[in-house]
């Protein structure tokens, strides 16, 4: 019975593992929910380049690069380009409180259980990931990039 019990975790373990994508791979479509309380369907990120990033408002290199990401945001959204910024803060409020006192204009929602089962673990912050047009995992970094590389990396998939 032991063994039976243990073949199934570990064949639950290894299906969620396969579950995540890899770079090359199709992303598993999700939808989100915002921390504004709407929800981001998947269909709405459907052609467009997506950069998904894992951040908090206590990491100094987030802190750094968000109004980076928004200069990208605001130079290549009107070509199909979306950003996600994911946050792995404990507490929402504090998220709404810096996302207000900043004035992005991207959509933010808290890292949630589907975004794990896509993009699996987060070990820093940031973490940047870029799906194509046809939702393929194109890259995935952990940490500050700065502008001119991210955006090197983007433009192929605009």
């Amino acid at each position: 019975m032991l063994r039976i019990l243990l073949l199934i975790v570990s064949l639950a373990i290894s299906g969620a593992a396969q579950a995540q994508a890899r770079v090359g791979e199709t992303a598993p479509a999700f939808d989100t929910r915002l921390l504004d309380g709407k929800s981001l369907p998947a269909a709405a990120l459907k052609g467009k380049a997506v950069l998904v990033v894992f951040w908090a408002t206590w990491c100094p290199a987030c802190q750094k690069e968000l109004p980076e990401l928004q200069k990208l945001y605001e130079k290549y959204r009107s070509r199909g380009f979306e950003i996600l910024a994911l946050s792995v803060d404990a507490d929402a409020f504090t998220v709404e409180e810096f996302w207000k006192d900043h004035d992005y204009g991207f959509p933010v929602a808290m890292r949630a259980p589907q975004h794990a089962k896509v993009f699996g673990g987060i070990r820093g912050t940031p973490t940047l990931f870029i799906l194509d047009r046809q939702s393929a995992l194109r890259m995935a970094h952990i940490g500050a990039l700065g502008l001119q590389q991210l955006e090197a990396k983007l433009l192929p998939f605009l």
